[in-house]
């Protein structure tokens, strides 16, 4: 399955391209260029349709998340182990490192992003075991560890999909391409792990371990014909992408879940939205709200930092929380279930906890 989907999200906007007679080349310089898009302005009529859309979508999950629980999961916390306060520690010096200019930090104060996440990963997992008693790193560290490089491989995908909506530029990272690779693929490399270990944060509280196991069956939707239509409509969108960037913006992350969740419907592997089919979304709550959480903190340590990124998001622009225009942080919804979909293939569909 890993294959069938690396292969349709880096072909078929390609095979687009093709399709419509345009020169390929362009998309594929590297490191990229800045500014191959030029996006539409803001629409309010179309901000309006994608805001009461996200507004439907969500609803049932904030009103669930919002009830109180009816009972109290047993757990049994542990003080914050030493690797914890060590991670807090580095995470503050690295933060600072990377919103200041102190001349004698210059040399490393473009590289924060790394060390800032590594460290903020310990830091989770050292408060979930102030929680629960263990966390994803104690739990099962060698499949933790297998995160880190294939999250450098999930989050290169995206970076290739932005090629052809440029949604997001970097500056402050002018590199050669083996150096712009290596120092991308390092940071890249801490995507999955923080969504991982913030969900199992997020799990350690009642109104999300309890509040999302018995709403609505939603079995269709882990049925095979399900499956075909997500795999169709993905893998239109993908074809689609480069002809119409601004219409198609979202399927950025929207595309690769349907894909992926229909080659896990049509071929039968379990994946961790198979509870839906008994009305339990508990993982879809987890994953997606671990997403939102650390997309907030991406976008918060970036606001400041040397290198970074901004955005250019048609017709939604605007009411920016740091750099991200406020709509877009509904990306990260369907991004966290995606994020769950590659890390339970990794896992073997286990769980950390």
């Amino acid at each position: 399955m890993a294959m069938t989907l690396l292969t349709a999200v880096t072909g078929l906007p390609l095979a687009g391209l093709l399709i419509a007679g345009r020169q390929i080349s362009p998309y594929l310089d590297f490191p990229p260029k800045p500014g191959m898009i030029s996006h539409a302005p803001f629409s309010m009529t179309i901000f309006t349709i994608i805001l009461a859309a996200v507004a439907v979508s969500i609803a049932p999950l904030v009103r669930a998340g919002l009830k109180r629980p009816g009972q109290a999961m047993a757990r049994q916390g542990r003080p914050m182990p030493w690797w914890g306060w060590t991670g807090l520690a580095l995470f503050l010096v690295f933060w600072a490192l990377a919103w200041t200019r102190m001349p004698w930090a210059a040399s490393i104060q473009a590289h924060t992003f790394f060390p800032l996440w590594l460290s903020l990963i310990l830091t989770i997992n050292g408060l979930t075991v102030m929680r629960c008693g263990t966390c994803p790193l104690t739990a099962a560290p060698k499949d933790f560890a297998r995160l880190f490089a294939v999250s450098a491989v999930f989050w290169w995908l995206f970076e290739y999909l932005n090629r052809f909506v440029g949604n997001w530029i970097y500056s402050g990272s002018d590199y050669g391409p083996c150096t712009y690779f290596l120092l991308a693929t390092l940071s890249f490399s801490t995507v999955l792990p923080a969504v991982e270990s913030m969900k199992a944060l997020v799990m350690t509280f009642d109104r999300i371990a309890l509040n999302f196991r018995c709403l609505c069956p939603m079995s269709v939707l882990n049925e095979k014909p399900a499956g075909i239509w997500f795999i169709a409509l993905g893998s239109i969108s993908l074809l689609l992408i480069p002809l119409f960037p601004d219409p198609l913006f979202f399927t950025v992350w929207v595309a690769p879940l349907l894909i992926c969740w229909g080659l896990a419907n049509v071929t039968r592997i379990f994946h961790p939205f198979a509870p839906l089919s008994h009305g339990d979304i508990t993982a879809v709550a987890a994953y997606a709200l671990a997403a939102l959480i650390c997309g907030f903190f991406w976008e918060m340590l970036n606001l400041y930092s040397l290198a970074r990124w901004t955005y250019s998001i048609p017709y939604a622009g605007v009411l920016h929380i740091f750099e991200m225009p406020v709509l877009g942080y509904a990306g990260y919804l369907p991004f966290g279930l995606e994020a769950a979909m590659i890390i339970h293939l990794v896992t073997g569909n286990k769980t950390f906890l």
